[in-house]
């Protein structure tokens, strides 16, 4: 029978934890293995790990003395594991029963790297509940075989790309440990997801996409700060945090260009790079209280070159001078698309003066003559040769001016 070892990584959270395990317990097989990683826990958890290990045989532990972060976790999970193939979990989601046998149903003979299945999301507070539908059909993915180097040119792609999250997939149990081996020995937490996916798919040669299979229980807001607004400092871990895995992947490609053929390592960090500034830049306005916006615009650019971050402000520029033109009977409306336009031009315009923006970002420049050409058209600058950042600072200000 094929083996599949489970990886779970684990900090201070001897409630769900145990939860998880005991989801994936009655599931297992042959030779079948749990490998759970305690990141240096200062609560109870080691000890209720310790409790359900010596019940159970399959039940492998790993005991961090110093807290390593979570890349350092899977990885440590993921190197000592055995089997064919390998599963990581989050330490409070679950999996759903009889996942497994339909799985198995998959991996007997299968020729498949990657197996991607679908997710059902479990909310745990108020926030959660709005966003279950829109997550859930974000995670579970579309059909399909892949193979070669599409895998990793569809992944983060800007359209029919999937989600970047390790779980809810079945790996290759060698294709994962080589990833893993391949992966710098750092400190990295949520951002680790996208990266080890960055090097999986480098190697990775074959990907199946399930249908109709949310077997992974997503318990989304249970143990987080799902739905809660972001302060300037917990945004400010966030943006290095993503700046590093950006960083990674480039070194990753930088030491593998000659080892990994593909002529368009480039293109697929450019795609990385857009899709950490559009998660980046959607906590900064999403979730980060408007007041708080300004302050936090330097310390984005720290870390981010300018046409990264003038990319998703022109984007927002561009979907709100697009509604003013929809809705020229609502003036109501028109008026607060008119306010959010000029604010997030402002911002934009005000960093491409301090730090021109790099022309050969192309995702910055198709944004930006976008977001101008629906600027022309709801007249709220002049003429397309007077859309020029002078001109259009003057503009914003005369405007605010008289308000």
């Amino acid at each position: 029978m094929t083996s599949i070892s489970v990886v779970i990584p684990v900090y201070n959270c001897a409630r769900y934890c145990t939860q998880c395990i005991e989801s994936v317990l009655p599931q297992l097989a042959g030779d079948d293995e749990i490998i759970v990683v305690d990141d240096a826990s200062s609560d109870n958890t080691v000890e209720a790990l310790q409790a359900l290990s010596s019940q159970h045989h399959r039940i492998r532990l790993i005991l961090h003395s110093d807290n390593l972060g979570t890349l350092r976790s899977r990885r440590d999970g993921v190197l000592a594991s055995t089997g064919d193939y390998v599963m990581l979990i989050d330490q409070d989601d679950e999996i759903a029963p009889n996942s497994f046998n339909q799985l198995r149903q998959y991996i007997a003979g299968s020729k498949f790297d990657i197996i991607h299945f679908g997710v059902r999301v479990v909310p745990e507070n108020a926030a959660a509940r709005k966003a279950a539908a829109g997550m859930e059909g974000f995670l579970c993915p579309t059909p399909r075989e892949l193979h070669g180097q599409d895998i990793l040119k569809l992944q983060f792609a800007a359209e029919h790309g999937f989600d970047w999250h390790v779980h809810h997939r079945l790996f290759r149990g060698e294709l994962l440990r080589r990833a893993y081996k391949a992966c710098a020995d750092t400190r990295l937490v949520l951002s680790d997801d996208l990266y080890m996916n960055f090097i999986i798919d480098a190697y990775a040669t074959t990907y199946l996409a399930l249908p109709d299979s949310p077997w992974y229980l997503y318990h989304l807001g249970r143990g987080d700060t799902f739905g809660r607004a972001l302060t300037v400092e917990s945004f400010a871990r966030l943006v290095q945090r993503d700046a590093k895995a950006l960083q990674l992947i480039q070194e990753f490609v930088a030491a593998n260009r000659n080892t990994i053929p593909r002529e368009d390592w480039d293109d697929r960090v450019a795609d990385v790079r857009d899709r950490l500034g559009e998660h980046m830049m959607n906590e900064w306005k999403d979730n980060l209280p408007a007041p708080m916006q300004p302050e936090a615009l330097p310390i984005i650019q720290r870390s981010w070159a300018s046409d990264v971050i003038c990319a998703e402000l022109f984007r927002y520029v561009r979907d709100y001078a697009y509604d003013y033109l929809q809705h020229p009977e609502d003036a109501t409306r028109q008026d607060t698309d008119k306010n959010l336009t000029l604010r997030y031009l402002k911002y934009a315009t005000d960093i491409e003066q301090v730090t021109p923006p790099l022309l050969t970002n192309i995702h910055y420049t198709q944004l930006r003559d976008i977001a101008y050409s629906h600027l022309h058209d709801a007249r709220l600058v002049s003429s397309a040769k007077e859309s020029a950042p002078n001109h259009v600072l003057r503009k914003i200000r005369e405007f605010l001016h008289r308000r």
